[in-house]
């Protein structure tokens, strides 16, 4: 009502105030909104116009765009059910819009603080980490936003703010993952492999298991640590993916070829799930890959497609990342540039998102796929499957049609978000154990698996929602579609059929 006060005529306001008094005599419904002009000099409403002294505060606030992208939001809530963290049943109400309201108030209130205090520090930031950390990235409010408003960018935004400004807290364990992430070097990735991250994964097991009837099984609302173990960690690898091939350097590729004259050309980008993390899914992709008869071009090892960098606010160790994979990119294509790719494969939808914003398909021409939508194998197994679809689909939402037609299955799809989201479990392991109550509830909706004698098979086409699925406390088995169809097509010796194909290979310097 403030910004309309102001062009009512007094009758009008007093007839208003009159009507009020005989329908609400108490002024329960919205107390004194519309009663005097007055108002307008007891309280502050910045008129977001980006004009003057507001702009000024702004620009050096850093929250001129920030304040411009909330600016057209109008309200209607169409997000809220396609928001993974929206879940009242844990208390967890940072729906989009929600959040829209909550920066626009705090927007007012640095302008305020500002203004009528001469203060430059912008100490109220500080709480927009809050809004920021209540995210995954996940853009599905984009779609159902009548004026396309993408909040995952809008997050993004507001941890680089909170970056630049020194007062985003990022725990010891997302650091020490993020620089795990971005390094190449040999030494550290074998180091951090054998020595943190699979005794780590074991120890976190096994705590797990020994601490949980020690609290509530459902919402433990305790410190860092007992969310941390709320749920236990899927094992990781001891090896990774270049265990298994050839030595390879920072400046070689290996080509792996199906066949003596291979039909087809695809650059394989395992991304660090795939590659680091559970090396089986990348190994069942060359397999799928080779066994349909192409040749395989894999980038030198250790390349992080840069996304866990830029969701964490680090924006100049992102820049740097997506500067040295265009790079070492564009240079594996000239090096090829004899050979028409048909695609750049993955198996991961985060690495596709980031592969996409990264430019990789101007570099090489061709389209980034899914390594399941260029398998023309099929199997026929007809089993009754559950699937999950990540919030970062590299199958374009036809992931139970894929199954069906690959292998004449049953799908139920289970929905909302796994609730690992990245380093999103390590960073907030409370907002992460409320929403992998959501995804409880919705997998015993879909099917009674929690008094079934056999585990429910269960397919994500994502490494970290595997590591997701995985810490449902549930009568569970969940697999990599990828791996998935490979043990289907190639049954049990797949692994050492693979290793008599992986003997012929060539190592190509750049």
């Amino acid at each position: 009502g403030i910004t309309k006060i102001k062009y009512l005529d007094e009758k009008i306001i007093n007839d208003l105030t009159a009507y009020r008094k005989k329908v609400d005599p108490h002024g329960i419904m919205n107390p004194q909104k519309l009663t005097s002009k007055a108002i307008l000099n007891k309280v502050f409403t910045p008129s977001f116009n980006l004009l003057e002294l507001e702009a000024r505060i702004l620009k050096r606030g850093k929250l001129e765009t920030l304040a411009h992208k909330i600016a057209y939001c109008l309200r209607c809530g169409k997000c809220k059910s396609d928001c993974c963290v929206f879940h009242p049943a844990r208390n967890m109400f940072f729906h989009p819009r929600n959040k829209n309201l909550a920066i626009g108030s705090l927007i007012e209130a640095v302008l305020f603080e500002a203004q009528r205090y001469r203060s430059t520090t912008f100490g109220l930031l500080e709480n927009l980490e809050e809004i920021a950390d209540h995210c995954t990235i996940c853009h599905k409010c984009l779609e159902p936003c009548p004026v396309d408003i993408d909040s995952g960018e809008i997050t993004i935004l507001e941890r680089n703010i909170l970056a630049s400004r020194g007062i985003k807290r990022t725990p010891l364990a997302t650091k020490m993952t993020l620089k795990y992430l971005s390094s190449k070097s040999k030494v550290l990735n074998n180091t951090a492999q054998k020595t943190i991250l699979a005794p780590g994964s074991r120890i976190q097991n096994i705590t797990s298991h020994a601490v949980r009837p020690l609290y509530n099984a459902h919402a433990p609302n305790g410190n860092y640590l007992a969310n941390l173990l709320h749920s236990p960690l899927l094992p990781v690898s001891f090896k990774t993916l270049h265990d298994y091939l050839p030595g390879c350097n920072e400046n070689q590729s290996l080509v792996f070829e199906g066949s003596a004259h291979p039909q087809k050309t695809y650059l394989y980008f395992p991304g660090c799930g795939s590659e680091r993390m559970f090396p089986e899914i990348s190994l069942a992709a060359l397999y799928i890959l080779l066994k349909n008869d192409a040749r395989v071009i894999l980038p030198p090892p250790y390349l992080c497609c840069g996304f866990p960098m830029s969701v964490n606010g680090k924006e100049e160790l992102h820049s740097k990342i997506v500067l040295r994979n265009t790079i070492i990119l564009s240079q594996i294509r000239d090096m090829f540039q004899h050979l028409e790719f048909d695609a750049v494969c993955i198996s991961c939808g985060t690495c596709k998102e980031a592969l996409e914003h990264m430019g990789i398909e101007e570099i090489f021409s061709t389209k980034i796929k899914d390594v399941v939508t260029v398998n023309q194998l099929k199997t026929k197994t007809h089993e009754s499957v559950l699937y999950h679809q990540p919030c970062h689909d590299s199958l374009e939402e036809n992931g139970p049609g894929l199954i069906r037609e690959k292998t004449g299955n049953q799908v139920t799809s289970v929905p909302h978000c796994c609730s690992e989201a990245g380093t999103l479990s390590l960073s907030r392991p409370d907002i992460s154990s409320a929403m992998r109550n959501k995804k409880e509830m919705a997998f015993r909706q879909a099917a009674d698996i929690h008094n079934g004698k056999e585990k429910q098979l269960t397919l994500t086409n994502c490494p970290s929602c595997l590591q997701g699925l995985s810490r449902q406390n549930m009568n569970l088995k969940v697999e990599h579609l990828v791996v998935y169809l490979t043990k289907n097509i190639g049954g049990k010796g797949w692994k050492k059929e693979l290793q008599q194909m992986l003997k012929q290979y060539d190592r190509v310097t750049f």
